[in-house]
């Protein structure tokens, strides 16, 4: 498995360390709200390219 060039073994290693400075039930809570943020931020770039969109379109029909 390689996402964005990181191997599985960094991928092991990152949840490890993140596991001792956490703890379990901090990161269940970090996962989560990671995630919320995630979701928001992708719905806030869809939102907007949607209005670039729209701008653009109106714009090419005035020409």
């Amino acid at each position: 498995m390689n996402i964005f060039n990181i191997g599985s073994m960094e991928i092991i290693w990152v949840l490890a360390i993140a596991l001792i400075i956490l703890g379990p039930s901090r990161l269940v809570q970090f996962s989560k709200d990671l995630s919320k943020l995630l979701k928001s931020s992708r719905r806030w770039i869809i939102e907007l390219q949607n209005s670039f969109d729209i701008n653009y379109n109106d714009e090419e029909k005035n020409d």
